[in-house]
């Protein structure tokens, strides 16, 4: 259910009052000196938030729902059916969708042989042949690039397996030919674009096919060679553009259902250099078979229907069972995610039917589902450069054979892959088993928004606790803030003269990222990440993790002043709901129900809360930001909370900000009676605490920070961070490792 805003955060805070312990009449709440920026708005958690009073049962169905069922091909065909091909086969003329909305009737064709389904097919492609007409006699050319490249040859090539068609068939000749010769995939004059990107590339191979399928077209020669320089363009560096969880997916249709055909062999899918591609799709995936958003995208778990048709084909491909393992997580989490799965289990979004269609269409049954490896990893992909879009001797110069003509060969998107490896993600598991604990943190410097260290998701028991905003352009999104408040700094800008910013009005920040320690153990994953000019400030940021696994994440972020200047820095976390736990340097947050389909659809999400603690320093002051205010793109996670710091930096000074992120059972104040005047309390200190209480700092500065951690009565855990390696000893334990966890001796799984 979707829940409104209410201005209600000062009412919440008074309740907190009521709710924590007793405090003597001379002392302040824990909170009074919280600082309230923006509008006093909150969203109002729903009471059924706190239904499971304080437990997160995983054997609880009624918890955690998210279906756990073998799946076949039968369960894609399960899910095609429900759909009701025979209705959507009633109606043909879908117009230039036609392609994507018909693939169930295409399933019903290859599954059946039945011709009224082949003849349904053709009607639709001929509505769509019609469409194209109409559109270009309106607006001289038309636009739609994404699907129909990829998806009509794949009804051609069925269609004549099952002699429903011949391969010079004229009406399928006519139809390809008018497609080819009047898409512009900018909605623009230009044509022919270079790169590979997701419009070039969908573009080259169209007219690649329509050149080897008629050789006798005028266009064949040009046609053949424009098709092989966008390829050669894409598997000069074998990676994509796109370092988001939407624009990406596009040049994947192509590569995942078009790559055979488009090369007469299967080198993108079994090549070596192509397995980072791959694997991204994989490693990036929840234990709940959750998509985490980053980057410009569409919201919460978006593409991942996508991911399982594609990682079928690309099992199909390889024979590597891991992909189709990852592909069922996938698969029973969209189920769980589907509006009509109370009703019909097997119903997913209609939207999803194209993507299940090619799933059973090219799933191979043969190959056995293998649990890829449970530990955490971080991996790398090519830096994009942005270049200006229209320089045609930019193109002769990155790329070469840039065509003459004025309107053609330009760079798609202008972007330019360099050639230069640079860290991807930092992907922080504890398993692959439902509710394990999962972080995704962005390491990639030349990302749009640029975000490197931040945390793009954080999940547990099946639940997000943050989400990233649906942006391109500039959002901080959970690291640390660097503001030059005075304007006075100089920004770091790439050397590079013939680099443009996302924005098209400048260079872009010289951000520069290294991962310069990784250790994966059992019990935890431990991880430093250097970033360099963030943001273009001269400035270098050091963020480490300690990822206690199916416990918390413990991070520090040491920013280090290469030039001095008045600055505001604050570690910062994103959320939909803060309280009603607040304390002078913590807070409680969640997640009320993470968003998707472009910020027009609520999502289900197993209810659980994350305290969000800051390491408690004299000079920072907590603030509790409404994001709305100043950036209606944050409409997903409006509000944020801030550890805030404020002055004038000398040259070489650092500052250390150290968090705990701790997920826990909802807690409420609960009275015992329902009289006026009756009091309400929490069941003991950790729970009117969201677990603060049990964080004690036995040290917090440069050179090292321990905390002890009791967020179980009795059960202590420490955290050491100790980058300079030096020997550090407490009553308790002695270590000289660069980070230490020394996990309860009763911790729970």
């Amino acid at each position: 259910m979707t829940h409104p805003f209410l201005p209600v955060l000062f009412a919440a805070l008074l309740v907190v009052t009521a709710s924590l312990p007793v405090r003597a009449a001379d002392q302040s709440p824990s909170w009074a000196e919280a600082v309230l920026d923006g509008p006093p708005t909150r969203y109002a958690p729903d009471v059924e938030h706190y239904r499971f009073h304080g437990s997160c049962d995983l054997a609880d169905p009624s918890f955690y729902p998210v279906p756990r069922e073998p799946v076949t091909r039968a369960t894609y065909l399960r899910c095609v059916e429900a759909q009701n091909p025979a209705d959507i086969a009633r109606n043909p003329n879908r117009g230039m969708d036609g392609p994507r909305v018909f693939m169930p009737v295409l399933v019903k064709y290859v599954q059946t042989g039945e011709q009224e389904w082949a003849t349904a097919c053709i009607a639709m492609l001929e509505a769509f042949h019609a469409e194209m007409k109409r559109q270009v006699a309106e607006r001289r050319w038309f636009w739609q690039f994404e699907h129909p490249p990829a998806l009509v040859p794949i009804y051609r090539m069925f269609l004549i397996k099952g002699g429903a068609m011949e391969p010079d068939a004229d009406w399928f000749r006519d139809m390809w030919l008018y497609y080819c010769r009047h898409v512009h995939v900018w909605d623009t004059a230009p044509v022919e674009w270079r790169g590979g990107c997701h419009r070039s590339m969908p573009e080259a191979y169209a007219k690649g096919r329509a050149a080897a399928w008629y050789p006798d077209i005028p266009e064949a020669t040009h046609w053949t060679r424009y098709s092989e320089l966008v390829f050669n363009d894409f598997w000069r560096v074998k990676d994509v553009g796109q370092n988001d969880s939407h624009y990406m997916m596009m040049p994947y249709i192509i590569l995942a259902w078009a790559a055979d055909e488009w090369t007469g062999d299967d080198r993108v899918y079994t090549d070596p250099g192509m397995k980072r591609l791959w694997d991204r799709l994989m490693v990036e995936t929840s234990p709940d078979g959750a998509v985490i958003p980053y980057g410009p995208n569409a919201g919460w778990n978006s593409s991942a229907d996508m991911r399982v048709a594609m990682l079928e084909r690309i099992a199909a491909k390889t024979g590597d069972g891991r992909y189709r393992f990852v592909a069922h997580k996938m698969l029973n989490y969209l189920r769980y995610q589907s509006t009509a799965s109370d009703q019909a289990p097997f119903h997913l979004d209609s939207s999803s039917a194209w993507l299940m269609s090619l799933a059973w269409l090219f799933a191979d049954e043969s190959v056995t589902p293998v649990q890829p490896d449970a530990g955490s990893l971080w991996n790398e992909r090519m830096e994009t450069a942005r270049v200006p879009l229209t320089d045609k001797t930019l193109t002769e110069r990155l790329l070469g054979n840039a065509d003459p003509r004025p309107e053609c060969g330009h760079i798609c998107c202008g972007w330019f892959q360099t050639g230069t490896m640079w860290p991807d993600k930092l992907v922080l598991r504890s398993g692959w088993n439902p509710g394990d604990l999962f972080a995704l943190v962005e390491l990639h410097p030349t990302s749009f928004p640029a975000n490197p260290s931040g945390i793009m998701g954080l999940s547990r028991w099946g639940t997000p606790f943050t989400q990233v905003a649906a942006s391109k352009g500039a959002t901080v999104e959970n690291r640390l803030l660097v503001e030059d408040l005075g304007g006075t700094v100089r920004r770091r800008l790439h050397p590079d003269p013939i680099r443009i910013n996302e924005m098209w009005d400048g260079r872009p920040p010289d951000i520069q990222t290294e991962v310069t320690y990784f250790k994966d153990t059992p019990q935890a994953t431990f991880a430093s990440v250097r970033v360099r000019n963030p943001d273009g400030l001269p400035i270098v940021c050091d963020r480490e993790f300690v990822f206690a696994k199916n416990r918390f994440l413990a991070s520090r972020e040491t920013v280090t002043f290469e030039e001095g200047f008045q600055t505001r820095v604050a570690p910062l976390w994103n959320t939909h709901n803060i309280g009603p736990q607040i304390g002078s340097h913590w807070v409680n947050t969640f997640i009320h129900s993470p968003i998707d389909d472009n910020g027009n659809r609520s999502l289900k999400t197993p209810p659980a809360d994350l305290l969000v603690w800051f390491a408690p320093r004299g000079d920072c002051r907590l603030h509790i930001v409404d994001r709305l205010e100043s950036d209606p793109r944050t409409d997903t996670c409006p509000n944020q909370v801030r550890y805030v710091w404020e002055g004038t930096p000398t040259v070489g000074q650092q500052l250390v900000f150290t968090q705990v992120y701790y997920p826990h059972p909802p807690y409420r104040s609960r009275t015992t009676s329902n009289n006026p005047g009756s009091q309400g309390g929490y069941d003991n200190e950790l729970q009117a605490s969201a677990h603060a209480s049990g964080i004690e700092v036995v040290r917090d500065d440069v050179e090292a920070s321990i905390l002890r951690l009791e967020m179980d009565k009795g059960r202590v855990e420490w955290v050491v961070f100790n980058p300079r390696g030096t020997s550090l000893k407490t009553d308790s334990f002695e270590t000289d490792e660069p980070f230490t966890y020394i996990p309860a001796s009763d911790t729970l799984p």
